[in-house]
């Protein structure tokens, strides 16, 4: 399953069978469907598999692969949830912000090289 996160991954820490400590991280995803509508999946990565989502950020576009469970709710809504066995970063939101605030600044130096220019022709006008 490919989405992109709807907010920062929580990490936990919860006691399991034998008492021992298990961290476990908790994290939502949106998909788009064949129709182009929206889907929501509750994720849960456990042990070895929550390591490395603490840096994922809200808006980043991972792949998971895990066990999914669709569950009924009280009000008749279709719920995914996935026990995460694996996942992986394709495509950092900060990355995108990157690429967009360079294309700003050259977009504002190119707006001020014209109104500089076009300055430069209003006073050749004037002299003349």
């Amino acid at each position: 399953m490919v989405g992109n996160l709807i907010k920062n991954p929580k990490l936990l820490e919860i006691k399991d069978n034998k008492v021992e400590k298990l961290k476990v991280d908790n994290f939502a995803l949106i998909s788009n469907d064949k129709k182009g509508g929206k889907k929501y999946h509750s994720c849960s990565a456990y042990g070895e598999k929550a390591k490395g989502m603490e840096n994922l950020k809200q808006g980043d576009f991972i792949k998971v692969f895990g066990q999914t469970k669709i569950g009924l709710g009280d009000d008749g809504k279709k719920y995914t949830n996935i026990r995460v066995l694996s996942s992986k970063l394709l495509k950092a939101k900060e990355k995108d912000q990157d690429k967009s605030s360079k294309k700003e600044l050259i977009l504002g130096s190119i707006k001020k090289y014209k109104a500089e220019d076009m300055g430069k022709d209003m006073d050749k006008a004037d002299k003349k």
